[in-house]
């Protein structure tokens, strides 16, 4: 245990007799202390022995019991010892009783807050590691997620036999999946990264897809400082492509945006339904996915909503870093 703590506390009482009793003597403070010898004997009596093999096991009446009989023997000895004698230590056992009590109560409500406080950071430790290794999965799913669908991409072109196309397209892919492996091993990354990983996501879609595809992109109020999650805008682009444009049309398309207003982050997806999609269609796995990591990183501060239409879906997330 720590011994300051132990030392400031009767050095505080000691200090209280001193201005209660400027003018006493030599023999006093010798009584004194030796009042303090008995009542840090019942103290840490209490501490030590009869609250963690008792109380804390919930055996109450036994606490109890040696509680008092520790308080009074304590109260007998005093007394015992200052029987006789004018001086400001004479007084019953009762009074003794009470004074040994009250630093039993004292240092016990010390030792309440200290195991209260104690049991919180571990039960704090304990959620935070859970957190961690459920927000560790979610983060490791977009990677496999992300990487069955390129892939599937870069198998249509190969049956295309559009192998040029294929293998900038792998290129690229390399490029993306090495950004993926760093960034889902961080807390926190670079917005300008994030901007780069779904621009390029965006020019490996366009090899895949024919020119009739309207695809746009903006950015704006960016700057080179913010931090934010990784991999958060990725389900919304992926669900786009794999939902919206999944049949291509004159009329297909699918438009991109990300602002930063202050601390207030909004990226918007915006894209067609092919009419082969039915109504009760699900987005799949990403959308879910990502809600949940929203809860984990951004419990308060985030807004994800979502709109479907027979012609369109559009998915608006707010973050507020």
């Amino acid at each position: 245990m720590a011994v300051l703590p132990h030392i400031l506390f009767w050095g505080a009482f000691t200090l209280l007799f001193w201005l209660q009793n400027p003018d006493a003597e030599f023999q006093d403070y010798a009584k004194w202390f030796l009042v303090l010898g008995v009542a840090a004997v019942v103290v840490y009596v209490n501490l030590y022995y009869l609250l963690p093999t008792y109380f804390f096991r919930k055996k109450y009446v036994l606490y109890s019991a040696g509680l008092v009989f520790v308080i009074g023997l304590g109260a007998v000895g005093l007394r015992f010892i200052f029987l006789t004698g004018d001086n400001l230590f004479t007084s019953s056992a009762f009074e003794h009783f009470t004074n040994l009590f009250f630093f039993v109560l004292i240092t016990s409500s010390f030792k309440f807050s200290r195991e209260y406080l104690k049991k919180q950071g571990l039960l704090l430790k304990s959620e935070n590691a859970q957190l961690r290794a459920e927000l560790s999965l979610l983060k490791s799913q977009v990677s496999p997620h992300f990487l069955f669908n390129t892939l599937n991409n870069l198998y249509g072109l190969i049956v295309q036999n559009q192998n040029q196309q294929a293998a900038e397209a792998l290129l690229q892919l390399s490029d993306l999946m090495r950004y993926l492996l760093q960034s889902s091993k961080a807390d926190k990354v670079r917005l300008k990264e994030e901007i780069l990983f779904i621009e390029d996501y965006l020019n490996l879609e366009k090899i895949r897809l024919s020119k009739n595809a309207d695809i746009k992109w903006e950015v704006s109020g960016m700057d080179n400082e913010t931090d934010i999650a990784p991999l958060l805008f990725i389900p919304l682009v992926e669900n786009a492509f794999k939902h919206g444009l999944h049949l291509v049309s004159d009329k297909s398309f699918a438009h991109f945006s990300l602002s930063l207003q202050g601390n207030d982050l909004f990226f918007e997806a915006h894209n067609s339904l092919g009419k082969s999609l039915e109504k009760t269609q699900k987005s799949g796995t990403g959308l879910d996915n990502l809600r949940k990591r929203l809860k984990l990183v951004y419990p308060n501060n985030h807004q994800l909503e979502t709109e479907r239409t027979e012609s369109f879906f559009k998915a608006t997330l707010h973050i507020e870093l």
